[in-house]
């Protein structure tokens, strides 16, 4: 549902941005969307299909997948995920609306890669990790889209 809700503000601000190419890229919405759908799943399932403990033993990949992480693991996992959503948005054509559509693809991929890790859970309690990370992810990745276009969008002005 969340996914949905941005589906529809992503067509929102490109019935705005509809009048000139604002972006950096040649990809339209869906691919674009696509693209960062991939690299969101790889960059969770990358990181947090594996573990390494205090003692330096590294446990994984596999399912079930781990559920204890170090700090550096998880800040790293963080960071690629931002860094992805960010490559994504480069390779669209429209700066708000393309940005957004990375931050939504990102999203369901990290999302959907959590889920399959989840599915071996018998207790429930994955069900409001899920939930979290799409509300999270989507809210902050979709916050820094948004800044990002306002920065292009001022930076084409600025040199028009």
């Amino acid at each position: 549902m969340p996914t949905l809700i941005g589906v529809v503000v992503i067509r929102l601000v490109l019935q705005s941005e509809r009048s000139a190419r604002t972006g950096t890229g040649n990809f339209g919405l869906w691919a674009t969307g696509a693209i960062a759908f991939l690299l969101g799943f790889l960059a969770c399932a990358g990181w947090l299909s594996w573990s390494a403990d205090q003692r330096g033993e590294v446990r994984g990949p596999g399912l079930p997948a781990p559920n204890a992480f170090p700090t550096w693991q998880v800040l790293a996992c963080g960071a690629t995920v931002v860094l992805v959503c960010f490559a994504a948005a480069h390779l669209s054509r429209w700066a708000m609306a393309g940005g957004l559509a990375a931050a939504a693809g990102t999203t369901a991929g990290f999302t959907t890669a959590f889920t399959v890790s989840a599915s071996t859970d018998v207790t429930g309690q994955s069900a409001v990790g899920i939930i979290l990370s799409e509300i999270g992810w989507g809210l902050s990745l979709g916050v820094l889209m948004l800044v990002r276009g306002v920065w292009l969008n001022g930076r084409r002005e600025r040199s028009s």
